[in-house]
């Protein structure tokens, strides 16, 4: 089965105003015209006006002079809004709304009284289990009491003159035991400045003695030095004298040397001259062959034998004058030789004894210069020692000078430091005076008014006593346990002062001035 969409039973119902309707359905009109009749297009019932132009004609519409009239459409339930607003309301209306809106708050207020009265009949009273909140607040307040019972009672035993004068006699006892230690500090602080004093004098005086040690010692090393420097210039002279026996065995070795190469150099001469006479031996044979040839041939060629021994004989005279000035040449050269030999022969040994002189003269020069030194270093030594001495003396004046400044600078550092902070404590003290007065007064006030209201009650109390005991026994055993209490609070107070470490003897002088029995 399908179910039409344009069917009326198939759309859901639009909510309605009271007082709205459909336009359709409406036939109000508005000058010959339904309120909701809407144009079709904008140019409806508009006039017109053709324009003709040289390619084209236009439409122009002609504007109205009178403005188009259009009709606000509003539903019903605004229009009784704004007309009940528009309503003005009477002074009777007013105090009529008033008293209602008074009727509403009071029988709210009734209504409220009510169910506070159910709620306090319905709550059941607890009382306070041990460990609940009321039980501590409960204890808290009891402690409280008790606290302030016992402060009022301390603060009444303070008021009696007895307690009065305990307390300036502890007071000046405490007063000369500050004192007393104070003397024992200052005491003890000299006798450390009197011990620190001796002890930098022994160090002084220990220094001193380690510096001249040390300038001895300083003194032996410098003896083993020059002893050492001594024997190393002694070695140095006998290595010098050993190192000349070995240069003129090296020179000796040397001439030696020459000797031999000049021998060399005459077999090399000889061994020349034996093989120029070989060759001439050889030649004179080659000669004597010639010769013999010649003489067999001489029948062929006797010309030829004449230009021979003329060649010859030319040959033989100038082998001679060269086998001459070679001979001269060797003599020259042999005797030429032999004067360089004897030239350096001599030149050596003169070389030798000059060497020997000079180093004798620089041998004694050293020693000379050694000494010298010694002298000086010796003298120099004994200045510097005295200079040493004196630099020490010197150190040790400025050194104990610098002692003394520096302690009255301590002195003087610490004399500022005491100055300063008793300075801040005499302000601190001021301004604990100045808080502890106005405490004092806040106390005090507190106090009076507390001792006020005792007072009263102790008035109250003594009157009814009085009246009940009029031969006055019962205020004579209140005195005695008043003065009981008292004495008690006095032990207590001198007990105390046991417990801060007050000295036993100062204690013992208390208990003296006061006339009671310590306790221990």
């Amino acid at each position: 089965m399908k179910i039409c969409g344009n069917c009326p039973s198939d759309r859901k119902p639009k909510l309605k105003i009271p007082g709205d309707h459909n336009p359709k359905d409406c036939g109000h009109r508005l000058k010959t015209r339904l309120i909701h009749q809407k144009s079709k297009h904008a140019t409806e019932s508009k006039e017109f006006v053709t324009v003709h132009h040289n390619d084209q004609v236009r439409n122009l519409i002609v504007p109205e002079r009178n403005p188009t009239d259009l009709a606000g459409i509003w539903p019903k339930s605004e229009f009784n809004r704004l007309q009940n607003l528009s309503r003005v309301i009477t002074r009777e209306e007013k105090m009529a709304m008033i008293e209602e809106m008074e009727k509403a708050k009071q029988a709210e207020q009734r209504a409220s009284e009510i169910r506070k009265e159910t709620l306090a009949k319905a709550q059941i009273r607890q009382t306070p289990k041990l460990g609940s909140k009321l039980s501590n607040i409960e204890n808290d307040v009891k402690l409280k009491s008790e606290y302030l019972l016992q402060r009022s009672h301390e603060l009444m035993n303070e008021q009696d003159d007895r307690v009065k004068a305990a307390n300036c006699t502890i007071l000046a006892t405490k007063c000369r035991a500050i004192r007393n230690a104070q003397i024992k500090e200052k005491e003890l602080i000299q006798k450390q400045l009197q011990e620190e004093s001796r002890r930098l004098d022994l160090m002084m005086e220990q220094a001193r003695q380690k510096a001249l040690d040390d300038e001895e010692k300083k003194f032996a090393l410098e003896e083993q030095k020059s002893k050492r420097y001594g024997n190393e210039i002694k070695q140095q002279i006998r290595d010098n004298e050993v190192e000349k026996l070995l240069e003129a065995e090296k020179v000796e070795e040397e001439s030696k040397m020459l000797n031999r190469a000049f021998i060399a150099m005459r077999k090399e001469e000889a061994e020349k001259l034996k093989q120029y006479k070989e060759n001439q031996k050889r030649v004179r044979e080659e000669l004597h062959q010639a010769n013999l040839d010649l003489e067999r041939y001489k029948l062929v060629q006797k010309e030829e034998e004449r230009i021979a021994d003329l060649r010859i004989q030319e040959f033989m005279k100038r082998k001679a004058e060269r086998e001459e000035a070679r001979e001269a040449e060797l003599a020259v050269i042999k005797a030429a030789k032999e004067k360089e030999i004897a030239r350096l022969r001599a030149q050596q040994q003169k070389a030798q004894d000059r060497q020997a002189l000079m180093d004798e003269m620089q041998a004694i020069r050293i020693q000379e210069e050694v000494e010298r030194a010694w002298r000086e270093k010796e003298k120099q030594a004994a200045i510097d020692k005295a200079n040493s001495i004196k630099a020490l003396h010197e150190a040790r004046i400025k050194q104990i000078e610098d002692i003394r400044t520096a302690q009255a600078i301590s002195i003087a550092r610490d004399k500022a430091d005491f100055l300063k902070v008793a300075k801040v404590q005499q302000e601190v003290f001021e301004k604990e005076q100045e808080k502890r007065n106005q405490r004092y007064g806040v106390n005090f006030q507190h106090r009076k008014d507390i001792l006020k209201q005792i007072n009263e009650k102790e008035r109250e109390r003594i009157n009814q006593m009085k009246e009940k005991f009029e031969d006055g026994k019962a205020f004579r055993i209140e005195q005695e346990i008043h003065d009981d209490e008292i004495s008690h609070y006095i032990k207590m107070k001198v007990d105390k002062l046991r417990q801060e470490s007050l000295p036993e003897s100062y204690i013992n002088d208390i208990e003296r001035q006061l006339n009671i029995t310590g306790t221990k």
